[in-house]
């Protein structure tokens, strides 16, 4: 395939959104391929707000038209300091330019946006720069993306092709229509001295805005649109006139730029579209009339019809220059196009088989089935075990992570005994003082030693139980879905809930009995030791008392130290289990699971919100035209009631999307969840469609395609025939011209397949077969799913429209009154330079 460095330019809120469809219909039809660049240039920010029908705008892409103190800089201009008193020439006296600040259109003020615009040329010209420096330098890029596909373009940087597109009677879209491409020219002539530049306007006229709701009933703006669309068409014609322009060249002048003559065509091309056709075939609103530009663009760019039609453009140019408006004697600069198809709706049958197989993954793999009482009960139970969590019954896993250490005596009675040396008496003073100096031991030394350890093991045990917890959560939300992880959380919350509350009652035994018991036994032990003295004291020992006191006082004060000791372990997994304050930056167990509860229960709830959705996709009807339309932009090849038979042709496994659908979603707990949480139904679906749709589509190639349709159905023949009478150009010029003078035409048909194709052959025999495409160039579109129509009329000039002369009465009202009448042209000193569209016209 043939390609060359291409930039599509949308001025205004029509503008961009044409530009955006056109990206977002290069994306489903092509993917990613790196060969057009986009730049959008608005002064309404809302123009660039997501929409399900378009591309995104990024920031490298879009050039925002804001100024926040206009009135100061109007002011500038009109003092003449520095550069912006260049602006002089053209300004206004009066110029309404406070609207700029709220970022929200130029109110059809042309020379408003005008001055937005040279305001922020820098800012202008930085982006055009970067876009067209990309554009030529996108070989190296193709390379890199494309690696062995790239061999299958034949790139020619000779030639640039820039597209703008925009509306001629709006504010800000008809406010930079002449400026953009004069500077585009200029750049490119810098950037590429040797390259062959073609800059083709596409532009809507009034009648594709007049049923909107916000003009239809609003009749003095609709004047201002009709009035700026005759003050545009005077500019375009007279821009675009190559005669006009050699007897009488124009100078523009930039800030901080060398001053601009331009004595030659801003366009090559200049296409016009209105609401309709000649014979009365209407689009009922703007969006498809955008639409339809859109789909003409992605012909011309993205096919080989655009090539094929290039190439007879030396011929029409010619013939045009040479068969001038009988009338007037005037170049024919103006043309129009219409584009229809006979298709596949792809999209759209792509879009419900995708949403069948994702309802099918949220029921068996999202959702999946609850766990039964014994399976619960059991993957509970093994994984409480195998990461040494359990605290129930007899086990002290926990704790024993936290500290394992135990108070075991350093001295037995009899190593006592042999130390004290002496009588029994000596002995048991020697022992009390052994067993008084431990305590102290214990209270000043290994407590705080156990506490300290505790406290260092605390977030590690915290971040491993977490961490396990997580990625059993996780692996059973991947293998059982989301309602058996749900159980699982909810009842590791019950267990260790249940575990917290046998904790805190044992601490609170402990300290209101156990250990008060303990040391009161232990007190009274030492004062029996510590009162064998005298005569008194032999008495008591006599026999083996004293022995036995002594063995009672240390196993005394072993069970108090060790009773100390775990009840610091016991408060620090008390802690580690439900502590209100993080340990260590990370909320402790159950605050931990009754978080993830909390968003699995969202996600779950999420996952009914878009399955709803999914039903009501599926149980919602299509209609391949909009209510109101008589020009059928799209036929469809089939009904949307056959759209279950046919995708019962393609054999669709779910394992084979399965894994892509997981990583969509994420591949921790936290990022899955968080992905349930926070995005929208509608956000989610079309990932997630988008996903299984480009592993069915290959599939349907095989099963849906026009070439297959066309020999299985008798009613496509009838079906292209409808769209080959109604494909005609968009606007109200007469089939024939003024004086019977002949349009130039050009006529195209894409033929479903490339030619290594096996039914290639067959399908463009079927198609050469159709009488009405006798004389279309039928062009190898290798897009399987649609035959597009292409018509392109050229010569006209801008009073063969039937509107024009409507659009002259607005135009005539506003100019009889000074301060609406240099309002209507960018340039104030048009209103007496440019011709009428009239002059000359008898």
């Amino acid at each position: 395939m043939s390609v060359a460095p291409t930039l599509v330019i949308g001025l205004g809120g029509s503008g961009v959104w044409t530009a955006r469809r056109l990206k977002r219909l290069m994306r489903i039809r092509y993917g990613e391929v790196p060969l057009i660049r986009f730049l959008l240039i608005d002064t309404d920010q809302a123009a660039f707000a997501p929409a399900p029908k378009l591309a995104d705008a990024p920031d490298a892409e879009r050039a925002m038209l804001t100024l926040q103190n206009p009135e100061a800089v109007y002011d500038s201009v009109k003092k003449g300091i520095g550069e912006l008193a260049k602006l002089r020439e053209w300004i206004p006296d009066a110029l309404p330019v406070h609207i700029l600040r709220n970022a929200n259109g130029v109110g059809g003020i042309r020379p408003v946006g005008r001055f937005a615009f040279y305001v922020s040329l820098e800012t202008i010209l930085g982006k055009l720069r970067t876009a067209l420096n990309e554009c030529l330098n996108i070989g190296q890029e193709l390379q890199i993306r494309l690696r062995e596909r790239a061999r299958s373009f034949q790139l020619d940087t000779n030639q640039v092709r820039i597209y703008i597109v925009g509306s001629l009677c709006g504010g800000t879209g008809s406010s930079l229509f002449l400026d953009t491409a004069v500077l585009t020219r200029t750049l490119l002539r810098q950037l590429a001295p040797n390259a062959s530049v073609s800059i083709v306007g596409l532009f809507y006229m009034p009648a594709v805005f007049e049923n909107e709701p916000t003009l239809r009933n609003n009749t003095a703006f609709m004047s201002i649109i009709q009035a700026n669309g005759y003050a545009a068409l005077k500019e375009l014609e007279y821009f675009c006139d190559a005669n006009l322009l050699r007897q009488q060249p124009f100078t523009f002048r930039y800030p901080n730029l060398s001053d601009i003559t331009v004595s030659a065509p801003v366009y090559d091309e200049e296409f016009i579209l209105e609401r309709g056709t000649a014979d009365g075939r209407m689009l009922a609103s703007r969006d498809e009339v955008l639409e339809l530009a859109a789909r003409a663009l992605l012909i011309d760019i993205g096919s080989p019809v655009g090539a094929r039609n290039r190439a007879a453009q030396a011929n029409i140019a010619t013939v045009l220059t040479m068969q001038p408006c009988p009338q007037t004697q005037k170049l024919r600069t103006l043309h129009s196009l219409g584009v229809t198809a006979l298709s596949v709706p792809i999209v759209e049958l792509l879009e419900h088989g995708a949403v069948r197989q994702l309802r099918q993954f949220i029921t068996d793999d999202l959702l999946g089935q609850p766990l039964t009482s014994a399976e619960l009960e059991q993957l509970v139970d093994g994984f409480l075990e195998a990461n040494r969590l359990e605290e129930r019954r007899d086990r002290d896993d926990l704790s024993l992570q936290l500290f394992s250490g135990r108070y075991t005596l350093s001295r037995t009675r009899q190593e006592l005994e042999r130390e004290a040396g002496g009588d029994d008496l000596k002995q048991a003073q020697y022992a009390a003082e052994w067993i008084q100096r431990e305590i102290t031991r214990l209270q000043n030394d290994l407590l705080p030693t156990a506490r300290r350890q505790v406290s260092q093991q605390r977030p590690v045990v915290l971040e491993r139980a977490c961490q396990a917890i997580r990625e059993r959560t996780n692996s059973i939300i991947h293998e059982r879905g989301l309602r058996a992880a749900y159980q699982f959380v909810d009842e590791l919350i019950t267990i260790f809930e249940s575990v917290q509350r046998e904790l805190v009652e044992e601490q609170q035994s402990y300290d209101t009995d156990t250990k008060g018991r303990l040391e009161n036994e232990l007190g009274s032990r030492l004062a029996f030791l510590t009162s064998l003295r005298g005569l008194s004291g032999r008495i008591q020992a006599m026999g083996s008392a004293d022995e036995q006191a002594i063995d009672d006082a240390l196993l005394t004060l072993g069970r108090y130290g060790n009773y100390e000791l775990q009840a610091v372990a016991r408060q620090a997994t008390l802690e580690v289990l439900g502590s209100d304050q993080p340990i260590d930056g990370k909320p402790a167990i159950l605050p931990q699971l009754k978080e993830w509860k909390r968003q699995i229960e969202l996600a779950i709830a999420k996952l009914g919100e878009i399955d709803h959705r999914c039903a009501e996709i599926l149980s919602t009807r299509l209609h391949a035209a909009a209510p109101g339309s008589t020009y059928v932009l799209d036929q469809w090849s089939l009904t949307p009631e056959e759209f279950h038979r046919f995708l019962d042709r393609v054999p669709v496994d779910i394992a084979a999307y399965r894994d892509q659908l997981w990583q969509q979603l994420g591949t921790e707990l936290d990022q899955r969840l968080n992905t349930l949480a926070q995005k929208s139904s509608d956000e989610l679906v079309a990932e997630l469609v988008g996903a299984i749709g480009a592993k069915m589509q290959a599939a349907l190639r095989e099963q849906v395609s026009i070439a297959r349709l066309i020999l299985e159905r008798d009613d496509l023949p009838n079906l292209l025939t409808t769209m080959l009478n109604t494909c005609q150009p968009f606007w109200s010029a007469s089939a024939v011209g003024v004086g019977n003078i002949g349009y130039q035409e050009f006529f195209a048909a894409t033929v479903p397949a490339g030619q290594d194709d096996p039914n290639y052959k067959q399908t463009e025999q079927w198609l050469r077969s159709q009488p009405l495409l006798q004389n279309a160039e039928l062009v190898h579109s290798g897009y399987p799913f649609a035959i597009e129509i292409m018509k392109r009329v050229y010569g006209a000039r801008a009073f063969w429209l039937e509107r024009t002369r409507s659009l002259r009465h607005h135009y005539e009202q506003r100019r009889q009154f000074p301060q609406t009448a240099e309002l209507l042209h960018l340039d104030r000193r048009f209103l007496e330079l440019l011709p009428d569209l009239y002059e000359g016209v008898s």
